[in-house]
């Protein structure tokens, strides 16, 4: 992989004149990957552009974090900007197909209606959502003023209700158990099945001619260092790199005026991060219910503690999911630095079931997922886990995402960090990561999604939603069926 340190500076678009690209790579087909080759398929600009999204596995990718029965759909954030960014999402999740509905008259919205009907057919369901911690945490005490305040302004405020008591969150949660101490009930929230949507956005994808969908692996970004001038000579500078596109593991050079990178957990393998972003893994559990269990269940909201990570979703197709948002485990390995041959460097990297068939949860995070699901849904208690899984998040320090041109090396675009919250803004973060790459990305999340100064030591996720163990190597507890 490049381990080519970058300095944070001001980048334009690659290009010197108004042109756009003839072609770009896109590594990765998840969230960032897809909905980003969508948008800029629907351009007029881009019409004549080839737009190649290279995956390493067949769609549906088994286990990128995009693929999964549910995601949290919420515009509840402590960060306004967020906030304000999901509940644009969260009224085109409410779209029906093929919909023009809050189209601006100046066409101004005509971009994120590529994505109307992404929630129909019951990929998106508004059950609700409970956000609770063990007494007031600043997260969820930000977050109820947001959506009041959001509600408000629509004038259904009354609606979003504080929830003071174990006994006010034991009836908000509708299952007969309970877990934190104080928090609120959001009914404008949701959840998405998360695979369906994703489908979804493929089939849009394979019906764009520009857009072409490659299954392959990336075993290295195609970097050249550009010629260095007279004036950078006499200075002693060295010369710029810039990216001309991928090295595939088959030897294939596949060339591209942008490469864009969005391989997620996957992306630190292809790319310097250190003191960025890692790539963390994260635990969930899935068990059975029967009908007369489902049918009980099935409309209760989403619940999110805070304070232990726990969250809980309704059955679907006899299923019911548990997770825990945590700090998640990291996966050190030693990579060689393929632009100076002989160095190792040290990589987290995913641990998934198609790298590793028959890979668990470790044994202690499957007990606490259980006593969980005990706490918040005593009728499952006992019930055993039908299957479990590593979930891999691409973590950065402030949970930002990274959504940025390169600062030091040329033509490379980067769309990743999603910090395990990007799911929700499906409707909207293609549209965003296009005004990224045409240089139109809002001031606000120019600055929140820039690739910021390194951070020194390990990278750990403090944005106030996390908790837990920090930096735990996955290997000494990890677990794999015989």
């Amino acid at each position: 992989m490049p381990l080519i340190p970058p300095t944070p500076s001001v980048v334009e678009e690659p290009r010197s004149d108004d042109r756009p690209p003839s072609s770009i790579i896109i590594i990765g087909s998840g969230v960032f990957g897809l909905t980003t080759a969508l948008s800029l398929s629907h351009r007029p600009n881009y019409a004549s552009t080839t737009i190649t999204v290279i995956d390493k596995s067949p769609f549906p990718v088994a286990d990128g974090s995009s693929i999964d029965s549910s995601r949290i759909i919420r515009a509840d954030y402590k960060n306004p900007i967020y906030a304000r960014l999901a509940a644009e999402a969260l009224e085109i999740w409410r779209l029906p197909e093929n919909s023009t509905d809050g189209l601006a008259r100046d066409g101004s919205r005509a971009g994120t209606l590529i994505y109307a009907g992404v929630g129909a057919e019951n990929r998106y369901s508004e059950s609700g959502l409970v956000l609770v911690g063990d007494g007031d945490v600043d997260y969820v005490v930000e977050s109820y003023r947001n959506m009041k305040a959001q509600a408000d302004a629509l004038g259904v405020g009354e609606k979003v209700k504080y929830l003071d008591s174990k006994d006010a969150i034991r009836d908000a949660m509708g299952t007969g158990g309970v877990t934190g101490s104080k928090g609120y009930i959001n009914p404008f929230s949701g959840w998405a099945d998360a695979q369906a949507a994703m489908v979804w956005v493929r089939e849009q994808c394979e019906k764009r001619g520009n857009i072409k969908l490659l299954e392959g692996e990336v075993e290295m970004l195609w970097v050249k260092k550009n010629s260095e001038t007279d004036e950078e000579k006499e200075e002693g500078k060295p010369g710029r790199k810039r990216v001309e596109g991928v090295v595939m593991k088959n030897g294939d050079m596949l060339s591209a005026d942008i490469t864009v990178l969005a391989a997620g957990a996957w992306s630190p393998g292809l790319l310097d991060l250190a003191g960025r972003a890692v790539a963390t893994g994260q635990v969930m559990a899935y068990v059975e219910v029967n009908e007369e269990e489902e049918a009980q269940l099935k409309d209760i909201p989403v619940a999110l503690d805070l304070s232990n990570g726990m969250f809980i979703f309704p059955p679907r197709n006899g299923v019911m999911k548990i997770a825990r948002h945590a700090f998640g485990y990291v996966n050190s390995v030693e990579v060689e630095d393929w632009e100076k041959a002989g160095n190792e460097v040290v990589v987290s990297r995913p641990v998934t079931s198609v790298s590793l068939p028959g890979v668990r949860i470790p044994k202690d995070d499957e007990d606490m997922l259980a006593k969980g699901l005990e706490e918040m849904v005593p009728s499952l208690k006992g019930r055993e886990f039908k299957k479990t899984r590593l979930c891999w998040y691409t973590d950065t320090p402030t949970g930002d995402f990274i959504v940025s041109y390169h600062p030091t090396i040329d033509r490379l675009f980067l769309a990743t960090g999603g910090s395990g919250h990007a799911f929700k803004f499906l409707p909207v973060l293609g549209e965003k990561v296009a005004d990224g790459i045409e240089g139109k990305l809002d001031e606000d999340l120019v600055q929140l999604w820039r690739l910021r100064d390194l951070v020194e030591g390990p990278i750990v996720t403090h944005d106030g939603s996390r908790n837990g163990t920090e930096r735990v190597e996955l290997g000494s507890v990890l677990r794999v069926d015989t």
